[in-house]
């Protein structure tokens, strides 16, 4: 019959934690007398001993001089009764003896030993049982290392079955009824550092692995198949962190991902904030930021997508109106496009004494540039000459044969891009990899071009002299290895 639950085995480096000779160890207390003899050892933070250590693989050795004739060697968790069996015996003096044991400790990581007669002990630990939490989780703050990596609050398990699929290292199931159950919680409560609840590694050569995979078959309520939530109020916190370091071959014409959702019938990846749904940001290797975009976005103005730095599409930019009869069509208009970033304002006005001043707007003369002003002036109702006297960013004076009234537009530049350039170099339309087809999303019209200009062969594969001549199959190439 079972005495104890069953604990995951942690194995250290050998390494001595008492010698009564001395000889530097931690622990040493000179020769046991024998008898009455008793010794507790509190051993939490020796030889990498955790406080959660609850059981101890050691190794005891009794030995002279000292020794006066036959004895036994009893050890157990201190506070506890002594046990009725003995862990190594001896028959007389002097002699070397040693033996292995795993002994319990007490919830102080502490154990007894008791000697009969007088001898000097050593004991070497190998290794410990860390305490185990409800549902089989290791105790807060267990850490432990795995082939030299960093700590993880988690044990590792593994699953070497090699038959047909159905293999798992961990199963966490749930099966309460009620809210805030788990079949596998992990909880990180580190102040610094990178710390995760749960860390899942993949390092199969295989298509479809996962290092954490979450299946929601629930059909009512809220369900979810990996939840995160998080309430650090600090920066760098995340509810799901998903860091991707890996160089496989791409699936399609997708590249590597730190976070990737796919769905047939909704969502992909659903973000829902009352400040921001989903960022993307951009980074060079110092770290600093290149560029940033948010799918819903509220810092006091309401955006549906906001981006820091340049906006690009290689389709047109649409707004999109009711129509105001039938709720089966809407009205799409397309935004005007040209080579620099313009600016303008418009309005009516008249001559007086064949003159009129246009007041130029204050949010106008913030962001244009004083160059390169335009005006179009259009008389209404009489023929009139025409003339433009001045035009600066301060106003502009207009003269006319005629006291007409007349329409207005005046023309500018962003300051902030007066030097846009509208050809240049770019990688925009480079195909992912050598697998990629044409993308479906381009008009026919692009795809034509895309076919003259080298980038894709007519049946829509990658045009691989194009993509050896521009460098862009050594980047790939690259990126597998």
């Amino acid at each position: 019959m079972d005495l104890t639950n069953p604990l995951p085995f942690i194995g250290l480096a050998p390494c001595r934690i008492v010698d009564t000779r001395g000889n530097g160890a931690p622990i040493q207390g000179g020769i046991f007398t024998g008898g009455s003899d008793v010794r507790s050892y509190a051993v939490s933070g020796i030889c990498g001993i955790p406080a959660s250590a609850r059981a101890l693989s050691l190794n005891f050795t009794v030995t002279g001089p000292g020794q006066t004739g036959a004895g036994f060697l009893l050890a157990w968790p201190t506070g506890g009764a002594a046990p009725s069996v003995s862990i190594l015996n001896w028959d007389h003096a002097p002699e070397q003896i040693a033996n292995a044991a795993v002994v319990p400790t007490n919830t102080s990581t502490s154990f007894m030993v008791n000697v009969s007669s007088p001898t000097h002990v050593i004991i070497d630990v190998n290794g410990y049982y860390p305490q185990l939490i409800s549902g089989g989780a290791l105790a807060p703050n267990e850490n432990f290392s795995i082939e030299g990596s960093a700590p993880f609050g988690v044990i590792q398990a593994y699953n070497d079955y090699i038959g047909g699929g159905g293999g798992f290292g961990i199963v966490g199931r749930a099966q309460n009824t009620t809210s805030s159950s788990a079949g596998v919680l992990g909880v990180e409560t580190a102040t610094s550092g990178r710390v995760f609840g749960v860390l899942g590694e993949v390092s199969s050569t295989t298509s479809a692995a996962a290092g954490v995979s979450g299946l929601s078959l629930a059909i009512t309520g809220n369900s979810y198949g990996v939840y995160g939530s998080s309430a650090s109020g600090s920066a760098n916190a995340s509810a799901v962190f998903g860091a991707e370091r890996g160089t496989g071959t791409p699936i399609g014409s997708y590249i590597p991902a730190g976070v990737r959702g796919e769905s047939f019938v909704a969502n992909g990846v659903l973000g829902i904030s009352r400040s921001s749904g989903v960022a993307g940001s951009v980074v060079n290797t110092a770290n600093s930021e290149l560029a940033y975009g948010i799918l819903g976005y509220n810092n006091g103005t309401v955006y549906g997508v906001f981006a820091g730095g340049n906006f690009g599409g290689s389709g047109a930019k649409y707004f999109i109106e009711p129509h105001p009869t039938d709720a089966s069509k809407v009205i799409r208009y397309v935004s005007l496009e040209g080579p620099e970033a313009g600016t303008y304002f418009r309005g009516r006005g008249k001559f007086q004494s064949g003159l009129a001043t246009i007041d130029v707007p204050e949010d106008f003369r913030m962001v244009t540039d004083p160059d390169g002003l335009s005006i179009q002036v259009t008389p209404i109702g009489e023929l009139a000459t025409v003339a433009v006297l001045r035009i600066d960013l301060e106003g502009v004076l207009v003269k006319s044969s005629r006291n007409v009234e007349f329409f207005y537009t005046v023309n500018g530049v962003r300051r902030t891009h007066r030097d846009l350039k509208p050809i240049g170099d770019g990688s925009e339309f480079m195909p992912r990899s050598a697998e990629a087809r044409m993308p479906a999303y381009l008009t026919e019209g692009q795809k034509a071009l895309l076919v003259s200009n080298g980038t894709y062969n007519a049946d829509g594969s990658v045009n691989m002299e194009t993509a050896e001549r521009l460098g862009w199959a050594k980047a790939w190439r690259e990126r597998e290895q």
